[in-house]
């Protein structure tokens, strides 16, 4: 026996998507911790007669819903979503540093991108940790609330803040090249691939284990997805919902 008749499935799918334009492969997910297929449809009735009893039916809007669920954040999965490309490059980022004083100066652990213009915001702490007095950037001579900025280095009024006073830097940072930018617009949204399913089934007659594969040759990746993190329970996972699509016409032959 080569194909199996009645099996059983255990094991989750291996999903990969291809381009519907070029028939190459976007990206494999091998972590997945669900992946559902749910076919759907209506059926209308034809009724009446005494106790208007239903006589005959008629089934439509036949529908089907994919649903993966991943263990892990793939950055162009996230994409995929966003309907934007992955931008690699250089990025500014916001960065807080709590720091204390010492002899009236505190070193940041970045060098700012404000090195001429000062940082964000500068604060003294409270002993909650909320915001206190805000210190102000100085071109010129340092004065009382005031602070300079020398590369890294912020200098203080003289004796204005002893040593060990708890202050909080708000200030950019560059990353480097390699750094990924995923965008979310406003005119951008989620596209169609095809999508294939690998798994692994089990004779239930010989117990042997034999390769299936579920083919969907055209969904569209659902435009309302949401991250989210949690301070106790498991790992955020992240939910991938797509709608299968009727196919018009002939795909590319895969290369």
């Amino acid at each position: 026996m080569t194909t199996p008749n009645i099996w059983a499935i255990k094991e989750v799918a291996l999903a990969t998507f291809y381009d519907l334009k070029t028939g190459k492969a976007k990206v494999q997910l091998p972590n997945l911790k669900t992946a559902g297929i749910e076919n759907s449809g209506e059926t209308k009735y034809s009724q009446g007669g005494r106790g208007n009893t239903k006589v005959v039916g008629f089934s439509g809007n036949r529908g089907g819903k994919v649903t993966l669920q991943d263990c892990v954040f793939t950055n162009e999965v996230i994409a995929m979503m966003t309907g934007n490309d992955i931008k690699t490059g250089v990025k500014n980022i916001v960065q807080r540093q709590e720091l204390k004083v010492n002899m009236n100066k505190a070193i940041l652990d970045y060098t700012p991108v404000e090195a001429s213009n000062g940082l964000i915001s500068v604060y003294i702490l409270n002993p909650d940790g909320t915001h206190g007095e805000e210190i102000t950037f100085t071109t010129g001579t340092v004065a009382a609330t005031k602070y300079t900025l020398a590369a890294k280095t912020l200098t203080f009024f003289a004796t204005e803040l002893p040593d060990g006073t708890d202050i909080v830097a708000y200030y950019r940072v560059a990353t480097d090249s390699t750094a990924k930018t995923i965008t979310v617009s406003t005119d951008k949204f989620a596209g169609s691939y095809k999508v294939i399913l690998d798994c692994l089934v089990r004779d239930t007659v010989n117990e042997e284990d034999y390769a299936a594969q579920i083919e969907i040759f055209k969904a569209k990746m659902e435009d309302n997805w949401k991250i989210d993190t949690s301070a106790d329970g498991d790992p955020s996972v992240f939910d991938i919902p797509l709608e299968i699509l009727k196919l018009l016409g002939a795909l590319r032959p895969m290369k």
